[in-house]
């Protein structure tokens, strides 16, 4: 006959009281981190099954001993359910699909009601005696069908829940990793004695899940107290794991062993000028064959470069994606851009090409025919043509340098661009144009007034456009200057009746700075950096009749504020 408080009642009783003022501390101090409620719930329910357990062991009649069966059962159903939310919230997994929470629903139901209506039904005990156990009785249960069911569906969220907690504890290091192992171990300690119950391998007729949870609070309270359980989160990690990369400049994307694209973020997918969509689950060289990543390749030394479509260049870094179980499963691919870098490289090397060769050999022409305007037995008309080419030189080499300070101070790719009056800016291009080339014929037509978004120093490239059209279209030129607003464009056409541009400038424009070896072509290579500063567009059509230059510049919104010229 059970009475008195035995040692194991004791220890019952304590649990439920630690269990009840643990869950309160979880949820009062950290409702607000994820999984704290859940927790919280969950050690409300094993408290209470711990003092309804106590409660059995006191009580002498078998119909009291069925009660409080009865009653343990409603805190037994909901234990797995919590399990599994909290280890989902807390590695912010995905929720539990609701195909599992219809099934689980309808489990539990039957098995409560299985319990409450024995011994009218015997789905979940077909049978209940009482037992001695020591100087105490408790219950013997025969389990049914429903009892079996329930227990199948209850260990399946348990290892399913275990599983996502070991897959999170693989992705954390240290501190992270350790309250993963805490957990995982709370969990091991109640599942071994509570599987040996129910499969009946305990040697005596006594639950001992109430008991192991005594050692499961302790790893919770280590797990928070040693490991900040809910001040240092994996979710938190991963949140801002996937924001970093989601949001970093540079573009980041992974492979697998066999060069699968697996994962990719915005940056990479707007580098490439794919869609996520277009390129995971794609082998990278079908997708992107001019990306030179070998298939197998886990590190590159040396990045590689890339051109992208939009002519940025990047460079290719391969890093390997390794776990400390499987080894090397892939690779993490970056993509740097370097296009500034690269740019303001070759325009360094272009100026200092430019210094070193016309420069250089602009003053040694200066300087030989100053020397022969000095020559003591030098006629009249030698010092004059002497003079005029020393003059004409050094009107060459003042122009230039206006172009070099030109270069220095618009062809910042960084620099703001402005909303400015685009026809006042062609009028004064125009003017100065005439007066330089007098026998020359320009006109201009458009709209009276248009504003665009530029380069603040925009009127350097209409100037040299204009000013070349003048002096490479004979003596008599022909110009026109043709302005059309659209609503995605203003389109400026200068057209020529001259014999066109020179092949080896079109080349400069088209293959770039590195081509560019001295002063001719730089005027158009000028005009091409300026139309790349406005975020604009260039296009040459040569043909017998002259030369039309199309350039397209965005219009300037209808609220913006025109910079005065």
């Amino acid at each position: 006959m059970n009475g008195g408080l035995s040692a194991p009642i004791v220890l019952l009783v304590g649990v439920s009281l630690a269990a009840f003022v643990v869950a309160t501390t979880f949820v009062r101090r950290r409702r607000d981190r994820p999984g704290a409620k859940e927790l919280g719930g969950l050690l409300v329910a094993v408290g209470t099954w711990c003092g309804l357990y106590a409660a059995q062991l006191t009580v002498s009649s078998k119909a009291d001993m069925v009660f409080i069966y009865q009653l343990i059962y409603f805190c037994i159903v909901p234990i797995p359910v919590l399990w599994f939310t909290f280890v989902t919230s807390y590695t912010g997994s995905r929720p539990m699909p609701l195909g599992v929470w219809a099934v689980g629903l309808i489990v539990s139901t039957g098995y409560v009601m299985g319990a409450l209506l024995w011994p009218e039904t015997t789905l979940v005990w077909t049978d209940v005696t009482v037992v001695p156990l020591g100087e105490m009785e408790t219950l013997s249960l025969e389990k049914g069908p429903v009892f079996y069911i329930f227990f199948a569906y209850s260990y399946l969220l348990f290892v399913w829940g275990l599983v996502r907690l070991s897959r999170s504890g693989i992705t954390n290091r240290g501190t992270l990793r350790n309250q993963h192992r805490a957990i995982g171990l709370a969990l091991f300690v109640v599942l071994v004695p509570n599987v040996a119950y129910n499969v009946g391998l305990a040697p005596f007729e006594f639950d001992p899940t109430p008991f192991a949870f005594t050692v499961a609070m302790l790893l919770f309270v280590v797990a928070d107290s040693q490991y900040g359980l809910f001040r240092a989160h994996p979710l938190a990690r991963d949140i801002a794991r996937e924001h970093v990369i989601e949001e970093m400049v540079d573009g980041v994307f992974v492979i697998d062993r066999s060069n699968v694209v697996t994962d990719i973020n915005p940056a990479a997918a707007e580098a490439l000028g794919v869609s996520s969509q277009q390129i995971v689950g794609r082998q990278l060289d079908d997708v992107l064959p001019d990306l030179a990543v070998p298939t197998g390749a886990t590190q590159m030394e040396q990045p590689t470069s890339y051109r992208a479509p939009d002519d940025q260049r990047y460079d290719v870094r391969v890093s390997p994606l390794s776990d400390s179980r499987n080894g090397i499963q892939g690779s993490i691919v970056t993509l740097h851009n370097v296009t500034d870098a690269r740019q303001r490289e070759e325009r360094l090397a272009v100026l200092n090409r430019i210094l070193r060769h016309d420069i250089r050999n602009g003053l040694n022409v200066v300087g030989g025919y100053a020397e022969l305007m000095t020559e003591p037995d030098a006629d009249e008309e030698t010092k004059e043509m002497a003079g005029t080419r020393v003059k004409n030189r050094t009107n060459e080499l003042l122009e230039l340098a206006e172009k070099i300070r030109a270069i220095e101070k618009g062809l910042d790719r960084h620099a703001e661009r402005q909303t400015v009056e685009l026809m006042h800016i062609l009028r004064t291009v125009v003017d100065r144009v005439a007066r330089d080339w007098p026998d020359a014929s320009l006109s201009l037509s458009g709209p009276d007034e248009v504003a665009v978004v530029a380069t603040p120093i925009v009127e350097v490239l209409f100037d040299n456009l204009v000013e070349n059209a003048a002096e490479h279209c004979g003596a008599a030129p022909n110009i026109d200057v043709q302005v059309t607003a659209a609503d995605e464009w203003v389109i400026i056409d200068i057209a020529d009746d001259g014999p066109g541009v020179p092949p080896e400038e079109l080349s400069v424009i088209e293959a770039g700075e590195t081509q560019l070896h001295h002063t001719s072509g730089i005027g158009l290579w000028l005009v091409t950096w300026l139309v790349r500063q406005s975020n604009g567009s260039i296009d040459f059509d040569v043909t017998d009749a002259g030369t039309t230059v199309n350039v397209r510049l965005k219009p300037a919104s209808e609220d913006a504020v025109v910079v005065p010229a």
